[in-house]
């Protein structure tokens, strides 16, 4: 850019000498104008002279020439105009660039300025001022690239200026030669030309060179400008790359602060990996809980209890219901008194409220909905004579009925009343406020004025409102004194009620080849698992379920599933019973109704493949009526719940009791009908048509998050030669009905919500919709009905013939209007609680559904449990990986040397250094002077470690409002500090457990903290705050059981070595700590394991520990002792499992209840001082045991006996005087290392923690000496 700059100056130097020449010639051109002036006279008497001579001689020829001479001086003139005028507009051209030039410098100036001030003033977080930077850099170059293709069009344009003044140069020059030539030939005719030519010529060259001279003179001083700003172009240039390059150095800068930032949240996003499980497990847990408590609701709602009163009691409920149109309500009662308030629904924040209460023995319903309270009285029957009486009443819009019967009468139960609600009113309103009483009005509700009493006196044996029990037992506040009734109506006790929501969990041993299952159930759900019988190891399952209605058995057995699914539906809420025979790979499935063996319906088939076992453990659980959320399932099983009855379980000949691990389960069997349905994936149900009569009401409630969509739809006869429908839908998010036929007139009435909302809002809203004669009307929630007249006998000319809900099938869309024909399928939400002809309509009788749940309630799919892959196992706990067999070694082949116990010296101890982590708070404490503290700490100390967490340091007051704590964090030392305004942290980039030694050096400042590890450059961070206010106390290696944790997030010791431990400079003495606790000598070089110095034992599990029928233990040891115990569990009486060594051998003893069974290591002797690998296994009656590589076995005499029935602590390396161990034979405690300790079950796995210990002495946890040993006999 510079070097064109210099060439355009060159240029225009040359342009500026171009000029001077053109002045030059001027100057001369008026000298010669000066000559002609002189010459006037003597011309003029020379064309005198020569007219009189031309009339008199033959120079009319030499005339002519003049005048062709002339004419081509004219010419010449004209070219030199011509010529100029050409070079003026190119002057003009060469401006353009000039200007472009000066706008270009004035965007590049303010564009480097704008830089400037972003890369001085910018507060932006480093990583947006990076990019700010680059993109200003981008724009910055961009800019420079356009200014220098400005620059080549301006050096282009000047050096055709500079072409374009040659030729004028050259012009000028050939003008006058042109000018000499006619000069002569008018001095050879008589001396000169005539002086009118001579002015007439000079006259035309003057103005078109004083034209020419001024158009130059502007041009030079436009071309000089033009200079001043080239020059200041090229300094902002020059600048603006001196920006660039600035720019560019920052963006690097930002980019390797950036590449740094996403080192450290890779490191940060490792670490949180953990905390990340551990959520989503707590996630898990808390929905696990949430479902557990909602089971334990729901199971103390199902608690049958009669309740008795007399005048004082009364108990409030929290009702599970919310606010609708319709309500229904039961009561179960016994009494001897006139006058009782039975049952009251209320709140103290709104008018509404439903009441049962008794005048003069008659039963009375009394209720307010909005518009007014009523009141309907049941005259034809006096309870008050001491029998069970169930009084039922619903409540559907504005008609209310009320009927009452004795259960023990013989007569026939009396017709039910009715009556209608006031106003316009409809929805019963259920608040957070809202509370049912039972016996009475508590004192602190308000009571209504129509009712007249406020106390009960009799027994209730049972409530439910909107066919939902009220668990008399579960109440949640209760006033005065409640008894119990001897005795209330019972329901059959001998099945069990699954309500959706958990399951019943038993166990049974089962034989491989065959399976045998009864079991008797009753539903009108279409769907819902039965059983599932599976196992936790490997693929094998077998499940019965209801789908549709039908029952479909499905079994796999390892080479591929079978499935049997009957031709019937069986969810008719009759009880049916199921019998399954499997025998290898066939199996037998019939089902037939209870009471009816003659209808029967039988399906038989084989499994494919050729595997003929159900592999399972006897501790595989077989779940009844549904599955945890939790538990994984196969693919091919379609539910995981099921609302029903079941009773008569018999599985391999063997009864359960469905109630004793159960949730979501009650004794009894109730059918609840389905009342609602989850159209998620655009389908529809579709129900037996209804007789509408001469005036219908329909009744539902729905929520939904679509626009638009068919609710519901009924449609006449096909046959019929007028066709008529009936349809509600959401159009647009308002709600719509319409009456009419089929392809011809339809009215239609609307409603839309008065603040312009959608009805697609997600929340519940009740519609009632009003048929007669005369018109069609519409009431959404309290809204004002809307009306639409009818044609004469709109009503009558709609006789159902079909009904649907949520939508229509493939076909039947055509019925609708066109622009509903769009929509018929675009549904999505709930509908329940539909009324028709004065009943709710059980779903469970549909007569065909599609892409529909029944019995839910969803917006949205509902997550699915987990499923099982297809292509792999399901993945068992991971037992310790089998061992090759390998033959018993002769005392042959055992090499000299190898029959004696190696010589181990004692291990070396480093002086001045101590070991933490022989339990969780090992530690030490050491008295400082706070004041020496307050302005700086200087840490400094060695560490060995293997460990991830752990605490090494603290310094704070009683509350840890000031702090500073050394710590050890996922491997790396993390140093922490709060001196009052806000903790601050920083983690070294080095991991230091690696159980090598390392220098620690830690700083704090009232502005920053830092650690730094082996000398390296510290890793520091910026801190607020004044001074360190702490106390007394200096807390090394831990902090006992006391001490607060809420702030330091460490509660538990470092496991490691510590030594040289300075603070601001002065040492502290390791020999005499002010206290400490489990705080041992250290080795002088150690490895991993854990060191028994063959004084003491360790307790674990005090809890108590069930070996059962299956168990593996699995160790590494290192030894020079011949004797000594490894593990012991044993029972009081004789069930128990002990591994020990015996003269240099591993000895594994078992006993099952029926006597000890021993296995036994042969070969070389294992003490010496070497690690080896230990497994020993328990399955059943069978025992093993590998020792590096080689297993050793032994038949059991004792087949019958297969678990060893223990719930005793874990005893390791020896066990206390006084306790007795069945299986092992030695009392001496082992001295030695042992490691990566195990007790493995098949769904189990228990690393054994030494520094978790419930008791320990003389072991020292996770550390272990190296072995220096020596040759034997030395």
């Amino acid at each position: 850019m510079e070097g064109q700059m210099e060439d355009s100056q060159v240029m225009l130097s040359h342009i500026l000498d171009l000029s001077q020449d053109i002045t030059n010639r001027t100057s001369m051109v008026d000298q010669l104008s000066e000559q002609l002036a002189r010459w006037r006279p003597l011309l003029m008497k020379q064309v005198d002279s020569l007219v009189v001579g031309l009339k008199m001689s033959d120079a009319l020829e030499k005339v002519y020439s003049a005048e062709s001479h002339a004419q081509l001086l004219h010419s010449h003139a004209h070219s030199v105009h011509r010529t100029a005028a050409d070079w003026f507009s190119w002057t003009v051209t060469s401006q353009n660039p000039v200007d472009s030039a000066q706008q270009v410098a004035a965007i590049a100036q303010s564009a480097a300025s704008l830089a400037l001030n972003t890369s001085v003033q910018s507060e932006l977080p480093l990583s947006e001022e990076g990019g700010v930077r680059l993109k200003a850099s981008a724009a910055l170059l961009e800019e420079s690239q356009r200014i220098n293709e400005t620059a080549e069009e301006l050096q282009l344009n000047v050096s055709m200026v500079t072409s374009r003044l040659g030729l004028v140069r050259d012009s000028v020059r050939n003008s006058s030669l042109l000018l000499r030539q006619p000069i002569r030939e008018l001095q050879s005719l008589f001396n000169g030309s005539s002086d009118w030519l001579e002015v007439v010529t000079l006259q035309a060259s003057r103005s078109s060179l004083q034209e020419a001279l001024q158009r130059l003179h502007r041009l030079t001083l436009q071309l000089q400008n033009s200079s001043s700003v080239v020059v200041n172009t090229n300094n902002t240039v020059r600048e603006t790359n001196k920006l660039v390059i600035h720019t560019h150095s920052a963006a690097n800068e930002a980019q390797r602060k950036l590449e740094e930032a996403e080192h450290r949240t890779e490191r940060l996003m490792e670490r949180i990996k953990p905390l990340s499980m551990l959520g989503e497990t707590l996630s898990r847990n808390l929905s696990d809980i949430r479902e557990l408590i909602d089971q334990a609701r729901r199971q103390a709602a199902s608690i049958k209890v009669a309740v008795q009163a007399d005048r004082d009691c009364v108990r409030s409920y929290r009702p599970q219901i919310l606010s609708s149109n319709f309500n229904t309500l039961s009561l179960v009662v016994k009494t001897t008194s006139p006058e009782n308030l039975l049952f009251f629904l209320g709140s103290n924040t709104t008018v509404d409220f439903l009441a049962v209460e008794m005048h003069a023995g008659k039963v009375s319903l009394v209720w307010d909905v909005g518009s007014g309270s009523s009141r309907l009285d049941f005259p034809g029957l006096d309870i008050s004579n001491n029998q069970w009486t169930r009084i039922n009443a619903t409540r559907f819009g504005a008609h209310v009925s009320l009927s009452v019967h004795q259960l023990e009468a013989e007569a026939a139960p009396l017709p039910a009343v009715t009556a209608t609600s006031p106003g316009p009113a409809r929805i019963l309103d259920v608040d957070e406020n809202s509370v049912i009483h039972v016996g009475g009005i508590g004192p602190e509700t308000r009571r209504p004025a129509p009712l007249g009493g406020a106390s009960f006196q009799g027994c209730l044996g049972g409530a439910s409102l909107n066919e939902k029990n009220i668990g008399l037992w579960n109440y949640e506040r209760r006033t005065g004194g409640c008894g119990g009734c001897f005795s209330s109506p019972q329901a059959e006790e001998t099945s069990f009620h699954f309500d959706g929501s958990g399951f019943s969990l038993v166990q049974k041993s089962l034989r491989a080849t065959s399976t045998s299952i009864v079991l008797l159930f009753k539903t009108l759900s279409p769907g819902g698992l039965l059983l599932y019988l599976a196992s936790n190891n490997t693929r094998d399952f077998l499940s019965m379920e209801l789908v549709e209605g039908h029952v479909r058995l499905t079994f796999d057995l390892g080479s591929g599933a079978l499935t049997l699914t009957s031709n019937r539906k069986y969810n008719t809420g009759v009880w049916y019973k199921i019998t399954l025979q499997r025998s290898k790979r066939k199996g037998y499935l019939s089902i037939m109704a209870a009471d009816q063996s003659s209808e029967k319906e039988v399906l038989e088939a084989e499994s494919p493949g050729s595997a003929s076992d159900l592999n399972r453990s006897d501790l595989d659980p077989i779940y009844i009526g549904g599955l945890p959320a939790s538990r994984p399932i196969r693919r091919q099983v379609v539910s995981r719940s099921y609302v029903g009855c079941i009773k008569n379980v018999e599985i391999a000949r063997s009864n359960f009791d469905l109630l004793r691990d159960a949730y979501g389960v009650r004794k009894g069997c109730v059918l609840e009908a389905v009342r609602s349905v989850s159209l998620l994936a655009g389908g529809f149900v579709q129900i037996a048509a209804p007789s509408l009569g001469q005036e219908a009401e329909l009744l539902f409630s729905f929520s939904s998050l679509n626009q638009s969509g068919v609710l519901l739809a009924a449609f006449s006869e096909e046959r019929t030669q007028r066709k008529h429908f009936l349809s509600v839908q959401l159009f647009s998010g308002a709600l719509e009905a319409e009456l009419g036929e089929v392809g011809g007139a339809t009215r239609k009435v609307t409603a839309v919500k008065p603040d312009g909302e959608s009805f697609s809002d997600g929340t519940k809203h009740s519609v009632i919709i009003n048929v007669n004669r005369k018109s069609l009307s519409l009431q959404v929630d309290e809204e004002q009905r809307k009306s639409v007249s009818l044609l004469p006998g709109g009503l009558s000319r709609l006789s159902p013939a079909s009904f649907f809900i949520g939508g229509l099938p493939s076909g039947e869309e055509s019925r609708l209007p066109i622009r509903l024909q769009e929509v018929y399928r675009s549904f999505r939400g709930c509908i329940q609680h539909l009324v028709l002809s004065g009943a709710l309509v059980d779903l469970s009788g549909a007569v065909k559904y599609e892409g529909a749940e029944l019995d839910s309630c969803l917006l949205e799919e509902r997550a699915e449990g987990v499923v099982l892959p297809e292509d792999q196992d399901v993945e068992p706990t991971a037992d310790p990986a089998p061992l090759p067999g390998a033959p018993p070694t002769q005392l042959g082949a055992i090499p000299p040397g190898a029959l004696t116990c190696a010589l181990e010296v004692e291990p070396s101890l480093l002086p001045a250094a101590v070991q933490f982590g022989s339990s969780k708070h090992s530690h030490m404490t050491f008295i400082i002077a706070p004041d020496k503290v307050r302005k700086s700490v200087s840490l400094k100390l060695s560490v060995r470690s293997r460990a991830l967490d752990g605490l090494l340091l603290l310094l704070s007051d009683s509350k840890q409002m000031d702090f500073v704590v050394l710590r050890l964090t996922a491997g790396r030392l993390m140093m922490s500090a709060d001196l009052g305004r806000g903790p601050a942290s920083i983690t070294s980039s080095v991991a230091v457990n690696d159980g090598e030694w390392h220098a620690v050096t830690g700083e704090v400042s009232r502005r920053s903290l830092s650690v730094s590890v082996d000398g390296l450059s510290p890793d520091s961070a910026s801190l607020r705050g004044n001074q360190l206010d702490v106390d007394s106390s200096l807390y090394l290696g831990g902090l006992p059981h006391t001490h607060s944790t809420r702030r330091i997030n460490a509660s538990s010791s470092i496991s490691g070595c510590v030594r040289s431990v300075s603070l601001n400079g002065a040492m502290l003495d390791l020999s005499k700590p002010a206290s400490q606790h489990d705080v041992t000598s250290c080795f002088t070089t150690d490895q991993t394991g854990s060191y028994f110095n063959g004084s003491g034992y360790a307790t674990l599990m005090r809890d108590g520990y069930k070996v059962g029928s299956d168990v593996s233990v699995s160790l590494e040891f290192r030894t020079s002792q011949s004797d000594g115990v490894f593990l012991g569990i044993s029972s009081a009486k004789v069930d128990a499992i002990g591994l020990e060594m015996i003269n240099g051998q591993v000895v594994f003893n078992v006993n099952n209840g029926a006597g000890r069974v021993s296995v036994r290591s042969i070969g070389p002797l294992l003490c010496d001082a070497r690690w080896h690998r230990l497994l020993a296994r328990k399955t059943k009656h069978s025992l093993s045991l590998s020792i590096d590589g080689r297993s050793f076995s032994t038949p059991n005499p004792y087949p019958q006996s297969t678990s060893a029935e223990t719930n005793n602590p874990v005893y390791l390396g020896g066990f206390p005087v006084g306790v007795r161990q069945n299986c092992l034979s030695t009392i001496s405690r082992f001295r030695g290392c042992l490691r990566n300790l195990q007790l493995v079950k098949s769904h189990l796995s228990v690393a054994l923690d030494l520094s978790s210990a419930h008791f320990l002495s003389g072991i020292t946890p996770n550390s272990c000496p190296v072995s220096r040993q020596r040759p034997a006999g030395l």
